[in-house]
């Protein structure tokens, strides 16, 4: 690899960590300022508001949750920020139910988007590739390290879907594959954590009680350790992709 080849290499890099990781702090931005907007304007009257929708969710039944999942795999597979529905689903489905159901939501998106990328979408996304040296270089590190490289492209902020159009394209194991999704659980904890801590926070709205201040507390507390534990091992993911892909570039 030439010098200027490493340069255009490194700014590519920056712009796919750079402006993934900031596009994925948006979605979480918008709901803090809206929740407290919320909270202030109608105080009491959102647990009203939430306990209709738990009623109208409950109704629904397993009807509900498979109507998520197919919105999930349909809106992510043309970029809708995963964010978003993580966020919605903690809001939903609660903590436990709505990682069931986002993480089932993503293995059957991952699928789906490994299918187009291999049927319908291989040309567009071969020319997107060629294009962009960082993304060429982590697909001729996939040869070496297949499963390895593909499970810390799960746990880093590079959006999950064009990851998987990326890895679809490049050929890897359909059962690695789905298998390495596992590394996309701890940023869908955190999506549907905040949903859930959101929901919490708004229900309590205008409770004084000290058992609920406190709870409060351990809810939003918990949530900023979520945060940097997860932002902690996406760094050492991503730390860990340059290394692999730098050396598989020398390597060319």
């Amino acid at each position: 690899m030439t010098a200027a080849d490493q340069t255009e290499n490194e700014k590519w890099t920056r712009r796919l960590w750079g402006g993934d990781r900031i596009r994925s702090l948006i979605p979480y931005a918008i709901f803090v300022v809206l929740l407290i907007i919320a909270i202030i304007a109608l105080g009491e009257e959102i647990e009203h508001h939430i306990s209709l929708i738990e009623v109208w969710i409950s109704d629904l039944g397993l009807f509900g949750v498979l109507a998520y999942i197919v919105l999930f795999v349909l809106l992510t597979s043309v970029f809708l920020p995963d964010t978003i529905m993580g966020i919605i689903a903690g809001a939903l489905f609660g903590l436990r139910f709505g990682i069931i159901a986002v993480f089932a939501g993503a293995l059957a998106g991952s699928a789906f988007q490994y299918w187009l990328s291999r049927r319908l979408l291989k040309g567009r996304i071969e020319r997107m590739v060629a294009s962009r040296p960082n993304l060429k270089s982590i697909q001729l590190a996939l040869r070496q390290q297949e499963f390895r490289l593909q499970l810390l492209l799960r746990l880093t902020p590079i959006s999950p879907v064009m990851t998987s159009y990326l890895l679809g394209v490049s050929g890897v194991r359909f059962s690695g594959f789905l298998i390495a999704c596992v590394g996309l659980l701890p940023t869908f904890f955190l999506e549907v954590y905040f949903g859930y801590a959101g929901r919490h926070i708004a229900r309590m709205a205008g409770r004084n009680e000290l058992a609920i201040v406190m709870h409060d507390i351990l809810v939003i507390g918990g949530l900023f350790l979520a945060a940097i534990v997860i932002f902690l091992v996406s760094r050492m993911a991503r730390h860990a992709i340059e290394s692999v892909t730098s050396t598989g570039s020398n390597v060319q």
